[in-house]
């Protein structure tokens, strides 16, 4: 998918009032933020789940742009990672934007705070270190939930016990390639089924289920019937990501990102 950008690998765009972000930023990711008018040069920072260049490579472009940019990366993304004999480790940002950004380096169970925003590594189980992500912000509704909570998983396989690091989120993010009964290699990538056992296995179940960085495997599946099967079995909303899909986080409401915007943005939301 990467190499024909069928589907764009450009990572997660949050603009959260005062804080604007991306979390993995594939190839891609700087041209099409410059195309669409969201002013990267902008941004206040980047967070890395790991270091596979679909998820990485526009990171060092973003960070050279962005003026007193903050960084939140997996350790292994680094280029301080000390590594252990005969481990090989791909640190994919450059030692020269260790001393231009704050750099927080994280591994699953770290936090980091920033403007307010709480930022949890959540532990992964995939094939190369990785973490996944949630985010938190604001205050609570007339719910008694938080204006912002977003679970992501980043890749990896479904384990026992990897629903307790999202539970209760609002919107819940899972890396997908797999369709219903089937399977990636071990320890690579979630499947439907895997989706499925994890949100039957949380107390407080999000309201809104997106399954991202899709495969040709998936797309040929039928997206909405996967959606479906997931939402059939475990009664949670669930939707696919789009090239340029907006999510608006406050009403969970979903839309197609308008070219040439305004850069007025008094709604939170996420760009895929």
């Amino acid at each position: 998918m990467m190499n024909s950008q069928v589907r764009k690998t450009g990572g997660l765009f949050f603009d959260m009032d005062k804080t604007k972000f991306v979390i993995d930023p594939g190839p891609g990711t700087l041209v099409h933020a410059v195309a669409l008018g969201l002013r990267p040069d902008t941004w206040n920072g980047v967070l890395l789940t790991h270091f596979h260049i679909d998820h990485s490579t526009d990171a060092n472009a973003l960070l050279d742009g962005m003026k007193d940019p903050f960084l939140i990366a997996e350790e292994h993304c680094l280029p301080t990672y000390k590594t252990k004999k005969g481990e090989s480790v791909f640190a994919c940002i450059a030692p020269y934007y260790m001393d231009k950004v704050k750099v927080t380096s994280v591994k699953a169970g770290s936090k980091a705070t920033i403007n307010g925003i709480e930022f949890e590594a959540t532990k992964a189980d995939h094939y190369d270190p990785t973490i996944g992500f949630r985010i938190r912000s604001g205050q609570n509704d007339a719910k008694g939930q938080q204006q912002v909570d977003v679970g992501y998983t980043s890749d990896g396989v479904y384990f026992r016990g990897m629903e307790k690091y999202y539970d209760g989120c609002k919107v819940l993010i899972v890396n997908t390639l797999a369709p219903k009964g089937q399977e990636t290699d071990a320890h690579k990538h979630m499947n439907v089924d895997g989706v499925i056992e994890m949100l039957r296995a949380m107390k407080t179940k999000p309201q809104l289920v997106v399954l991202h960085h899709l495969s040709f495997w998936m797309v040929r599946s039928n997206l909405w019937k996967q959606e479906k099967i997931i939402q059939d079995a475990t009664k949670v909303r669930t939707t696919h990501s789009e090239d340029f899909m907006t999510l608006d986080l406050r009403t969970l409401d979903v839309a197609k990102y308008k070219e040439k915007p305004k850069n007025n943005f008094k709604n939170i939301s996420i760009n895929f």
